[in-house]
């Protein structure tokens, strides 16, 4: 059984790879950037609220204010 693949499937498939793989990291990049807004800084915020709740202490208004104004 011979199997063999020619050089202009071996140079299609390259092209279509590297298309492939540009799009996907053009596409992270928008999305990370959609992320690193609003929805960030909301985050970031809840996971200090979760964290000074799970030491029964309340989270000081100026570190609130720092966080929202990132």
């Amino acid at each position: 059984m011979n199997v063999a693949i020619s050089f202009g499937s071996i140079l299609l498939a390259a092209f279509v790879f590297y298309f492939v793989i540009k799009w996907a990291v053009k596409a992270g990049i928008n999305e990370s950037y959609l992320f690193s807004g609003e929805r960030r800084k909301q985050l970031e915020l809840e996971e200090l609220e979760e964290t000074y709740k799970s030491i029964g202490v309340e989270v000081p208004d100026y570190i609130k204010e720092h966080y929202e104004k990132k």
